[in-house]
């Protein structure tokens, strides 16, 4: 099913776009076919695949690359600007919203390729530090530089400027709205 159109939509979708759309009655059933104009439907269900498209695409990237996933990237990329390059674990999955094992898994298959090292915290004999290597530091900077040109050409570069400033706006007031919720 496709969601209904009140109207004429103010943007014309085109056949991929109404099948994307379609899924918001895949999820939300009845009530998002009655009540969400096409619009409404492509505005949320393309936000979600456009999302899932583009880190999917940045995985594939980094994996073929450099042999990294997002979530060590976004690891060796936070202690590339931290001071001495080195934080605390907890830290790290603090900072990245993820569990602090699951930053222990990602922090063992680089700490294994040299990317990075394990010390005790010298103020804290019960935390761990980990430091990017130089080798670490080498890599990280060439995969930051190939990621940024995939999200230019993938994403900016295909919208414009007056876009750019719009979508900025709405997802910093959302972003907003969901911290006082």
């Amino acid at each position: 099913m496709t969601p209904r159109v009140s109207a004429e939509p103010a943007c014309p979708l085109g056949a991929q776009a109404v099948q994307v759309a379609a899924r918001a009655t895949n999820m939300m059933g009845k009530s998002a076919e009655r009540e969400w104009p096409a619009e409404q439907a492509i505005a949320w269900e393309g936000l979600l695949e456009v999302s899932r498209r583009l880190r999917r695409g940045a995985e594939e990237l980094l994996l073929e690359r450099f042999d990294l996933s997002i979530s060590m990237l976004g690891i060796i990329g936070r202690l590339s600007l931290a001071p001495e390059n080195t934080l605390r674990q907890t830290a790290i999955a603090d900072a990245m919203g993820l569990s602090l094992s699951r930053v222990s898994r990602v922090v063992d298959i680089v700490e294994e390729r040299g990317l990075v090292e394990r010390h005790s915290c010298p103020n804290d004999q019960r935390a761990t530090n980990v430091k990017l290597t130089a080798a670490g530091a080498e890599l990280t900077s060439r995969a930051q530089c190939e990621l940024f040109s995939y999200v230019r050409s993938g994403f900016f570069d295909r919208l414009e400027p007056a876009e750019v400033r719009t979508l900025a706006t709405v997802f910093a007031r959302l972003l907003e709205d969901s911290q006082e919720g």
